[in-house]
């Protein structure tokens, strides 16, 4: 009983991770389910296949490296991604559950994982307890993690508008998977160095990081992302156009509701497309000079005058007073002379 707690139990934290991060539109559990389900029938025909090729039975330190890689990535890792992605696409990829992004990184998980939790039994029956820690932290995230890279590009081909780009990325996802799932079973069997295994750890911690960025990116091109306004508050409406979910809208705060007439609906993975507020523009000011800051005021304006309360003095008039000052009469000014212009016998005559 606990050699089987062992070898499902990360199984069931991993897809209980993943749905709790699903916080828009939760997929139904049955669904989930029925997806794991064709993940474990999925490893029937990888054991058959594996079986049929005759590298599966030799001894790993007599391959040569050319043959160690072809048996990794090829007999092993093409062959379980192919039938793991096969029993994702036949239950989920068509299905109407699958209505966002995200969907594709849930189901496609819960198919990898299936086929991990019949694989993980079989090796812990054959190891027992160390086999099923190792693989608890090793093998079971990696098959999930290979598993959401081809649901990430699943579903966002699914929703993509230009038709090639569909296949494109179906088959990116795909590669990536095949690759990873290649060079990790190549790292655990290398055979020439007996801490090759070592490396495993570096590559997780990459697909953890990927995986990590993948499933954020997911939820942010989910059309039951919440819209908010121009301030930065929920409305009661989603990026697509659509009230919110009951649920949802308790959860935040606000009320479901339709959003404004003119509302414009993102496409998946864009922000949402909102009224401007009308901005009123004011009046020019006058371009006046840059004020004199206020501690240099003593410095660059004049001191005020202050005014006397007594009345000023009246200027000097008489000689008697002080600071008069004698002006002599001014002569006026003389006439030109003309033939009707008078004589003037007022001056005496100059001698000529």
């Amino acid at each position: 009983m606990n050699i089987f707690a062992l070898a499902l139990g990360p199984v069931v934290a991993i897809l209980f991770f993943l749905w709790i991060k699903d916080r828009y539109e939760r997929e139904p559990l049955k669904y989930l389910l029925l997806t794991l389900c064709a993940g474990v029938v999925a490893a029937i025909p990888v054991v058959i296949v594996e079986i049929l090729w005759i590298h599966i039975s030799y001894d790993i330190s007599a391959l040569t490296t050319g043959e160690l890689a072809f048996m990794t990535f090829i007999e092993i890792g093409l062959t379980e991604e192919f039938f793991k992605a096969v029993a994702f696409f036949a239950t989920a990829y068509w299905s109407k559950h699958m209505n966002e992004p995200y969907d594709g990184i849930m189901y496609a998980v819960a198919a990898a994982l299936g086929f991990a939790a019949i694989e993980n039994v079989m090796y812990v029956l054959m190891g027992g307890i160390p086999a099923a820690f190792v693989r608890a932290i090793t093998a079971v995230p990696a098959h999930a993690m290979m598993g959401l890279f081809i649901g990430y590009f699943a579903g966002r081909a699914k929703f993509a508008k230009r038709k090639w780009v569909k296949p494109f990325l179906i088959l990116t996802g795909f590669s990536i998977a095949v690759f990873l799932h290649g060079l990790y079973d190549l790292i655990a069997m290398w055979p020439y160095h007996r801490l090759a295994w070592l490396w495993l750890f570096p590559l997780l911690g990459v697909m953890v990081v990927a995986s990590l960025l993948f499933i954020r990116d997911a939820r942010n091109r989910s059309p039951f992302k919440p819209a908010v306004d121009e301030y930065g508050r929920y409305t009661g409406y989603t990026v697509s156009g659509r009230p919110l979910p009951p649920k949802v809208a308790a959860k935040l705060g606000v009320e479901p509701r339709l959003p404004p007439e003119d509302f414009v609906p993102t496409e998946s993975g864009q922000k949402p497309v909102l009224p401007k507020p009308e901005v009123r523009k004011q009046p020019a000011k006058p371009e006046t000079k840059a004020a004199t800051p206020y501690f240099l005021d003593e410095y660059f304006k004049p001191a005020r005058k202050e005014e006397s309360p007594f009345p000023a003095p009246e200027p000097p008039t008489t000689p008697t007073d002080p600071g008069f000052t004698y002006e002599s009469p001014k002569e006026p000014p003389a006439q030109k002379k003309g033939p009707d212009t008078p004589k003037d016998y007022s001056r005496p005559e100059k001698d000529e």
